[in-house]
């Protein structure tokens, strides 16, 4: 086995809890000091939510093998992109507040709000509507790359606290949506090969 499979199947034993506590200690400071480490450390969480809900009695090879391939491709991709270029958006409209950057107020439906962010790589508009029937909201949002430097497909994380809520990915037209949330205060992470693009301290109610 070569190191980097003994590195990544080392991570995956931490990610899952089977590592002792002295492991599972150098293990969480090599990853708190190493970007590489914890973007690895997002895709496995992303693999066991996934996967939670999948019974296989015993993996048949293959299964393995193509897992193997399937991380091998992400990581090949990650290498060729280089390093990740991350960006904090701004807050540039919000229907239930005056309006940012002189942009004017647009007529919405009262259970819906429209909030719009910016970054120097894309922005993203997010349409917020309250479900009457169970209190519940639904978030449809969309990814605009400027000047269409980040062509690819978006995977969209919802975070509450660091930790996870849902998880999607954006469609031909760059479209993401989370349903049934709670109203709280949330933070929505998208990643492409390239980029990362972080909105912090969302509100909705």
């Amino acid at each position: 086995m070569e190191p980097e499979d003994r590195d990544f199947a080392r991570l995956a034993d931490w990610v899952e809890g089977r590592l002792s506590e002295e492991e599972a200690r150098s293990v969480e400071e090599q990853v708190a000091a190493d970007s590489t480490m914890q973007a690895d450390v997002v895709w496995l969480r992303a693999f066991n939510v996934v996967s939670k809900d999948t019974v296989i009695a015993s993996p048949p090879p293959d299964v393995r093998e193509a897992l193997v391939d399937h991380f091998e491709g992400y990581a090949e991709r990650k290498h060729r992109s280089g390093l990740l270029k991350r960006f904090v958006a701004k807050l540039s409209f919000d229907s239930d507040q005056q309006p940012a950057l002189g942009l004017r107020a647009t007529s919405t439906p009262d259970l819906q709000r429209i909030i719009v962010y910016s970054t120097e790589a894309a922005d993203v508009t997010l349409s917020v509507r309250a479900r009457p029937h169970d209190g519940l909201l639904d978030i449809h949002g969309r990814i605009f790359p400027v000047n269409n430097v980040y062509p690819g497909a978006f995977d969209v994380q919802l975070l509450a606290d660091s930790s996870e809520v849902a998880t999607d990915a954006t469609n031909d037209l760059r479209e993401f949506a989370f349903t049934g949330v709670s109203p709280g205060v949330y933070e929505i992470s998208a990643r492409s090969d390239g980029v990362e693009i972080s909105i912090l301290q969302i509100e909705v109610r």
